[in-house]
C-alpha cells in the first residue's frame, strides 16, 4: 500500500491556522499573526451569517466542520491581505513620520530664530557702533577728496609753484 502525499492541509480549528501561519511559518511573525486575524474574522462573519439564518450559534462540530471545509488556497488568500494591509499601514506610518519630521525642522528654525531675536540690544549696539564707524569713515574720505580737490596738489601744480620766484611780502622782507 503506497501513501499518496497529502496536497491540501485540513485544519480542525484555529490552533492548527495559530501554528500553521505563526508558529511553523518561515514568513515574519507579524504577517502571520496578521494572516490569522483575516482568518478568524472570515469564521466570525461565517458564525454571524450562520446564527442569523438558523438562529442558533454554531456548535464546536460546525465550527471544527467550517475550518476542515477551507479550500487549501484560504491560508494564501490571508497572508496576501495581509501583506497588503501591512504594506499600507507602512506606507501611512512612513507619510506620517515623514511629515512629522519636517513639522519638528519647521519648529526648530521658528524657534531659533525667535531666540536669536531675543539677543536684540546687543545686536543693536554691535551693528549702531558699525554704522557709526562707516559713517565716519565715509566722512574722513570725503574730506580728503575736498581737500585734494581744493588745493590742487598735481605733480604739474607743484613744479609750477617751485619755478616761480616767490613774491616779496607786503611788509617789504
Amino acid at each position: 500500500m503506497t501513501v499518496t502525499a497529502q496536497t491540501s492541509k485540513s485544519y480542525s480549528g484555529s490552533v492548527d491556522v495559530y501554528r500553521e501561519l505563526v508558529e511553523d511559518s518561515q514568513e515574519s511573525w507579524l504577517l502571520g499573526l496578521v494572516a490569522f486575524a483575516i482568518v478568524e474574522e472570515q469564521r466570525i462573519e461565517w458564525m454571524r451569517h450562520h446564527q442569523e439564518r438558523t438562529g442558533s450559534v454554531p456548535t464546536a462540530e460546525h465550527i471544527q466542520s467550517w475550518y476542515e471545509q477551507q479550500p487549501s488556497g484560504t491560508l494564501l488568500r490571508a497572508k496576501g491581505e495581509a501583506e497588503n494591509a501591512l504594506q499600507a499601514f507602512s506606507s501611512e506610518v512612513a507619510a506620517s513620520m515623514d511629515e512629522e519630521y519636517r513639522r519638528k525642522i519647521e519648529e526648530s528654525v521658528i524657534v531659533s530664530q525667535i531666540k536669536s531675536l531675543g539677543r536684540f540690544w546687543p545686536n543693536f549696539g554691535v551693528n549702531l557702533a558699525g554704522g557709526i564707524a562707516s559713517s565716519l569713515l565715509f566722512g574722513a574720505l570725503l574730506v580728503a577728496i575736498w581737500f585734494l580737490v581744493v588745493n590742487d596738489t598735481s605733480p604739474i601744480a607743484i613744479a609750477k609753484k617751485l619755478n616761480t620766484p616767490a613774491e616779496a611780502s607786503v611788509d617789504g622782507h
